[in-house]
């Protein structure tokens, strides 16, 4: 793909000049496919008028799994954006896990739903207790918070914010009129709108940088790092793998990719990889029973108190939640009866000695 400055009918100019014609020899000549429509790609403003300079060639093998289209906006620029989609099924997309976003929770009506009672954690089997009250906290969770599409978002623009979304709204206005209309008065008018919004733009990026450096103090050093990556530019799109190579072969499959993982990090965990010494120590150590009885009145060997259970609430970290899907605020939004009844199924749990499957 490139700029040839060619003009042919053959791909939309409505005239043929000198480099057009040598384009035409050589897509004949050597059976290259031209995979451009009749959408324009450039727009020359002093006559205001569009034309179509850049061209995407490719073999024949490759033209059927490619679809050539433009952007209807210029982006401060006079070329369009030239969009080569591949449209072959056998590519796996990355994907994102549907996720809960707490910071639009509705946490009144999560309380009101979320709900455990008392018969939920006593009357039941544990295995059934902990459907029970995971199925009662996911339930209201679905109800009160939403969740994210899980498609692959585009990369954040801190400095974007409504003013200059009415402005660049404006802007594009003003353009798809002139685009139709390409009069004088058109002319003017999109290139006001677009100094406007350039103006508008400029000035909140200088806001956001300035606010943003204000922030690196004397912290942590992760977070430190963290806005010295944002800065660079690099951002975490934490997607999954989407193709894996494995011995010289391409593993696409979302199940083969895991266990080939699975599988590199047993290997480096496994027995074989320790050293001959501690291997015998190892060996020799296994042969002697570990006594696990003790004293049922020993301290530890108590329930748990709530104040324990509200500690270690306190002092956990909102991290990823686990195969249950139950984050850490969902416990913590929570009153203080459920948190009781909760707290019972545990020392249930610990008492029985029966951890649920």
């Amino acid at each position: 793909m490139g700029d040839f400055n060619g003009h042919n009918p053959i791909w939309g100019s409505p005239d043929i000049n000198l480099r057009g014609q040598q384009m035409e020899t050589l897509i004949d000549n050597h059976c290259i496919c031209l995979l451009n429509n009749s959408n324009n790609t450039y727009f020359h403003q002093p006559t205001r008028t569009f034309h179509t300079l850049y061209l995407a060639l490719c073999s024949p093998s490759l033209a059927i799994k490619w679809n050539f289209n433009t952007e209807d906006d210029l982006f401060n620029s006079d070329h369009f954006p030239i969009i080569l989609s591949y449209i072959d099924d056998d590519i796996r997309y990355p994907e994102r896990p549907n996720k809960f976003i707490f910071q639009k929770a509705n946490w009144d009506l999560f309380s009101e739903f979320a709900t455990i009672t008392l018969d939920m954690v006593e009357e039941l089997s544990i295995d059934d207790a902990v459907n029970k009250v995971t199925y009662s906290i996911i339930q209201a969770a679905d109800m009160a918070i939403p969740k994210t599409s899980g498609k692959i978002p585009k990369i954040w623009k801190p400095w974007w914010n409504e003013e200059c979304r009415i402005f660049n709204k404006q802007q594009k206005k003003a353009w798809d009129k002139f685009r139709r209309y390409p009069t004088t008065s058109n002319l003017i008018n999109f290139k006001l709108a677009k100094t406007n919004f350039r103006t508008v733009k400029r000035t909140s990026q200088r806001k956001s940088w300035q606010a943003f450096i204000s922030t690196i103090t004397n912290q942590i050093s992760k977070k430190l790092w963290d806005k010295i990556r944002r800065l660079s530019g690099r951002y975490s799109d934490n997607t999954s793998v989407s193709f894996l190579n494995h011995n010289g072969q391409v593993i696409k499959d979302a199940k083969k990719i895991a266990n080939t993982l699975a599988e590199a990090f047993s290997a480096v965990s496994s027995a074989s990889s320790y050293s001959q010494d501690f291997i015998s120590y190892k060996k020799n150590e296994e042969r002697y029973n570990i006594d696990f009885n003790t004293l049922t009145d020993d301290e530890y060997n108590s329930d748990f108190h709530f104040i324990e259970f509200k500690r270690a609430l306190s002092k956990s970290h909102a991290t990823s939640p686990g195969s249950d899907n139950i984050h850490l605020l969902m416990l913590t939004h929570r009153t203080e009866t459920s948190l009781h009844n909760i707290l019972k199924l545990f020392n249930r749990i610990w008492k029985e000695k029966k951890c649920p499957s």
